[in-house]
């Protein structure tokens, strides 16, 4: 489907939700981290476990959310059984003290809500389940929030992936993960933007886009950026706006399983690749090394950075943290400063 059907069909107002307060709100608000991507297997599960554990050696207070609806697994990583009752249970509103999903990591200020139970029919969480999981997430007690969100581009891990300030794409160099992620990112922003234009406070925005897509322009809308690009020629003031709506996010790509050269240079060429097409920065994290060391921690049942620390895989994957925590610095250094990122 093009970008102009996709616009067409999906240009409609978003199911409204009533927000329940699930956990005693403190201040801050956690900051949320989301970890995805388009194809399962590539290793979301092992980064998410590792900033998590990386976090907390810092002295962080951390929740780990396996958002991997269906097919949870991150209980297993860390060797625990989980908690009786699961996300799943949170979601459809048959639980709802967020607090009674949240079980100890073995691991000192980690914690995870797990979904190890949940039932068959969790995939077809609706927008509610979905708020009132994010209200939860704004209201939890903790400094740092990471989703493990599940593969695929359905609604659930589209929203989820929207939640946070700072979303990881986890993918390798095979044909089918790189089609998948790119797949990814593309319902990734267009959802974006239906949220944005879905506003009832943006409805001159959504009238603009209708313009865009019916007259002459619409043949020149190709990508994500020709949107943008081209609203700006016609409408200065909501391309500008657009522009705005669809930033406040960094999302940075990790590349699992490289080997060799040709898989070293993937992540810039990927990186450049999602400049041209949507617009946006999207920064190269780096690149984690095949190492036979996770599939023994997998069986062990211990994280890969705690069960072999020295590995090739685990210093990538603390070289990736630096590089995480050092951009977060620089971003709260510029806004305490009054500028404009």
């Amino acid at each position: 489907m093009d970008i102009l059907s996709w616009f067409r069909q999906k240009s409609k107002p978003a199911e409204r939700s009533e927000n329940r307060t699930m956990l005693r709100p403190v201040a801050p608000r956690p900051k949320i981290w989301a970890i995805g991507g388009g194809k399962g297997g590539v290793g979301k599960t092992l980064v998410t476990s590792s900033l998590g554990i990386f976090l907390a050696s810092c002295g962080k207070r951390v929740l780990i959310v396996d958002a991997d609806f269906g097919a949870a697994n991150m209980h297993t990583i860390f060797g625990i059984n989980g908690s009786k009752t699961s996300l799943s249970n949170f979601l459809k509103g048959e639980v709802l003290d967020f607090s009674n999903l949240i079980v100890e990591s073995g691991v000192m200020n980690l914690d995870l809500a797990c979904g190890q139970k949940d039932s068959l029919d969790v995939a077809d969480i609706n927008e509610k389940g979905i708020s009132m999981l994010r209200t939860a997430l704004f209201r939890a007690p903790y400094d740092y929030v990471l989703l493990d969100i599940g593969p695929g581009t359905g609604a659930s891990h589209l929203d989820l992936f929207l939640t946070a300030e700072t979303g990881l794409l986890v993918t390798s160099s095979e044909p089918t993960s790189v089609e998948n992620s790119y797949r990814f990112l593309k319902c990734l922003f267009l959802r974006k933007m239906r949220n944005a234009v879905n506003d009832s406070d943006h409805s001159v925005l959504k009238d603009a886009l209708h313009r865009l897509f019916t007259n002459n322009w619409s043949q020149r809308v190709k990508t994500i950026s020709d949107i943008l690009q081209q609203l700006k020629l016609m409408d200065p003031q909501n391309g500008t706006l657009l522009d705005e709506l669809m930033g406040g996010m960094k999302i940075g790509i990790i590349v699992n399983s490289a080997s060799g050269a040709v898989d070293t240079g993937f992540g810039p060429s990927m990186e450049r690749a999602c400049a041209d097409y949507f617009g946006v920065g999207i920064a190269h994290i780096g690149d984690i090394a095949r190492d036979e060391r996770v599939s023994e921690s997998v069986r062990l049942k211990k994280p890969l950075v705690l069960h072999a620390p020295e590995s090739e895989a685990a210093m990538a994957l603390k070289k990736c943290f630096s590089k995480l925590v050092s951009s977060e610095e620089r971003v709260s250094d510029r806004t305490s400063k009054g500028m404009v990122i």
